[in-house]
């Protein structure tokens, strides 16, 4: 399977929900800096970041457009990070994304929204 480089963006939306955002990075250290850059201009914007990971993914997501994201139709996500991997599973609405047991710092599961689409998975190729 091959593994490249994901950060993870989680932020509360104003009803509530968990948002997220997903941005490809070349490598850890370059995911790492950014995410560094990426929650300063969130938080000084006033956005509820719940949290940044740097983790590992063979699936890749539409770019992420500031210009269109309040327009954009939302994507149900079923996620799972295990080990630091991360896994995306489209859902039909977060009604069905099943709740989470426990999160653990090796196990974590998250209902969530994002205006990106899941455009492919390098491991199923």
């Amino acid at each position: 399977m091959a593994l490249g480089h994901i950060m993870l963006i989680l932020t509360l939306l104003a009803d509530g929900q968990l948002s997220a955002a997903f941005v490809s990075t070349a490598d850890q250290a370059e995911c790492e800096a950014r995410a560094t850059a990426i929650e300063a201009i969130l938080k000084s914007g006033g956005a509820n970041v719940q949290q940044i990971q740097c983790l590992r993914g063979s699936q890749q997501f539409a770019r992420f457009s500031h210009a269109t994201a309040s327009a954009a139709p939302r994507h149900a996500y079923e996620l799972t990070v295990n080990d630091g991997v991360l896994t995306a599973q489209p859902v039909a609405t977060l009604k069905d994304c099943p709740p989470a047991s426990a999160n653990s710092a090796a196990s974590q599961h998250y209902c969530v929204s994002s205006t990106q689409t899941l455009l492919s998975d390098t491991a199923a190729k």
